[in-house]
């Protein structure tokens, strides 16, 4: 097996093994969205969700804490999009908005998203990077005025970091910031920092919403559970038995 295939080690305790199989993200990505759009409606936002990159990755983050028993952190700093043809968005506030900010609301143009870093076999260790707002490209691109052309978005990022493709060559004379190393995502030490202040200022909220996301989580992987056995029933086949 080759380096890049690796997976950790089976975590004691843990609910979730990895890797985690598609069908099982979809159904945590499905329930984080889902408690977070009905926590912004709750609170009359009147841009949605859009911009609560911070909720999402300090909420996602908690609740793989907890499925997979290993430390999984929200971080933030800067973000470059791919809107396709050639175009990009570069989400990263202006080094003195940085360094001037009290509170992370003082920002705009940040990115949130989560990190974990993990032990492998071989005593090596391998980056995790998940971005459970990906599906807010699409209109983050058009507050910018810029056409989103890509056909091949989806509603989350969940990757080894090894495996997610760099940014261009060709397209980092154009970019600012990190995207001239090729990554496009990377953390900034004033952006952290505010970070931990809104996650220390909003703990309890942030408890409440992961235990809301655990209990959706847990009513969509009872559904399926029944469900496919029913679905198996003309089938020789026990494809019950495959869920794992």
């Amino acid at each position: 097996m080759n380096a890049s295939d690796a997976s950790p080690s089976p975590s004691p305790g843990a609910v979730l093994s990895m890797p985690i199989d598609p069908a099982t993200r979809d159904l945590i990505d499905a329930a984080l969205n889902t408690v977070m759009e009905s926590a912004a409606a709750d609170a009359s936002l009147s841009m949605g969700t859009l911009g609560r990159c911070a909720d999402y990755a300090l909420v996602g983050a908690r609740v793989l804490s907890l499925l997979l028993n290993r430390p999984y952190v929200a971080v933030s700093g800067g973000e470059i999009i791919d809107c396709g043809d050639g175009l990009y968005v570069v989400l990263f506030p202006s080094r003195d908005a940085r360094r001037r900010a009290r509170k992370l609301s003082d920002l705009k143009d940040y990115h949130c998203w989560i990190e974990a870093l993990h032990s492998m076999p071989d005593g090596s260790h391998r980056l995790e990077s998940i971005d459970f707002t990906a599906r807010h490209d699409r209109l983050v691109a058009d507050m910018f005025d810029i056409p989103y052309t890509r056909q091949d978005g989806r509603d989350y990022l969940w990757e080894w970091h090894d495996r997610i493709p760099e940014v261009p060559m060709q397209a980092r004379h154009q970019l600012a910031a990190n995207g001239r190393n090729g990554d496009w995502m990377w953390t900034d030490k004033n952006c952290l920092r505010l970070l931990r202040l809104y996650e220390e200022e909003h703990d309890s909220l942030l408890n409440t919403l992961a235990g809301k996301v655990l209990h959706a989580l847990a009513d969509a992987m009872q559904a399926r559970a029944t469900a496919i056995p029913v679905a198996a029933a003309g089938s020789s086949k026990p494809q019950w038995a495959e869920i794992g």
